[in-house]
């Protein structure tokens, strides 16, 4: 399966005119579902470990995060996982060819927030090293609600009272978006929140 061309040609767009760019229905919402329990498996089992701040994942978990994180392995990837993955190698391939950002590989694992938990504002850069370059949230929560939280509030300038965009989690949804550029923060969700999150990397 292929990424609709059409799609592609949105995420580009957005990139090059707003620096982000939201897509609904990037995957189809069987591939959505089953990834969304492979995630809670992995949870579920123990599989995944408490999130840390810090260029390499830090060494312990703080208050600034509250996510449970499980690394997409090279040796270990399911095969709805390697299918998320060549799709997203696909859009890497299109986004050199289009916007020449010089991508060299995705870095990706699934994060699940458990219900009340957020992520305080942050930059996905860290200090003295600029390598992840673009930012991408691929949703898996099935029938999200607004009322649920949860939204990705991205502040489009860094004003004292600076604008931002809040998005909801919504499975199927795809946010891509400079990582160097915007801050942004996870609001609290009444239930469990679960994403695909990556990013794409230069050497």
């Amino acid at each position: 399966m292929h990424i609709n061309p059409q799609a592609k040609q949105h995420l580009i767009n957005g990139i090059a005119n707003e620096g982000y760019a939201i897509l609904d229905d990037f995957l189809p919402q069987p591939i959505v579902h089953t990834l969304a329990v492979e995630a809670i498996s992995l949870h579920t089992h123990g599989q995944t470990r408490r999130a840390a701040t810090g260029k390499g994942g830090g060494e312990k978990p703080d208050n600034i995060r509250g996510d449970f994180i499980h690394w997409l392995d090279d040796v270990e990837r399911s095969e709805i996982q390697q299918h998320y993955l060549e799709c997203m190698e696909e859009l890497r391939i299109e986004l050199n060819r289009s916007l020449y950002l010089g991508l060299f590989d995705l870095e990706a694992h699934f994060a699940v927030y458990p219900p009340g938990a957020a992520y305080r504002r942050h930059l996905d850069q860290f200090n003295g090293d600029s390598k992840r370059q673009l930012s991408c949230v691929f949703y898996l929560n099935e029938n999200w609600q607004c009322e649920q939280g949860g939204q990705l509030r991205l502040y489009l300038d860094e004003t004292e009272a600076p604008h931002f965009v809040d998005i909801q989690p919504q499975g199927g949804r795809l946010v891509v978006f400079l990582s160097g550029r915007f801050w942004h923060e996870v609001l609290p969700a009444t239930r469990e929140r679960v994403s695909l999150t990556g990013w794409f990397r230069t050497r």
